[in-house]
């Protein structure tokens, strides 16, 4: 059971170990702040670049400062690439933070699954 009223920390510490404030933003663009872009890098490398869902695995990128997307290296059914995101385990809508205890990296299909479903509040 998830706690949703857990206060979590204000601060992280990415893998370069850079203390950083975690962002309040409604919706997280990682192409406006440079703290955003290493959020982003942080999860994709302690994620290892593949999909916790799935386990579709992209090749690890050297040097990867979070500015780009990253490509599954699998094709869709219609052709198109695969890209990852990072998803909210607990969504921001359900009171879940931008804190990297609180985001995963999904390929399309598997965050287009998961939905609003899984993380719904039981009972509440």
């Amino acid at each position: 059971m998830r706690d949703y009223g857990k206060v979590q920390n204000t601060f992280w510490t990415d893998h370069a170990g850079v203390v950083r404030p975690v962002s309040r933003m409604k919706k997280l663009s990682f192409t406006k702040l440079p703290s955003h872009a290493a959020l982003r890098a942080f999860v994709y490398v302690r994620d290892c670049f593949s999909c916790k869902w799935c386990g579709v695995k992209a090749a690890e990128i050297a040097g990867y400062d979070g500015k780009d997307n990253v490509a599954t290296g699998v094709r869709s059914t219609e052709g198109w690439d695969i890209w990852f995101v990072v998803d909210h385990v607990v969504s921001r809508r359900n009171g879940g933070s931008n804190h990297p205890s609180n985001l995963q990296m999904l390929c399309d299909p598997c965050n287009s699954s998961k939905s609003g479903l899984v993380d719904a509040k039981v009972g509440k």
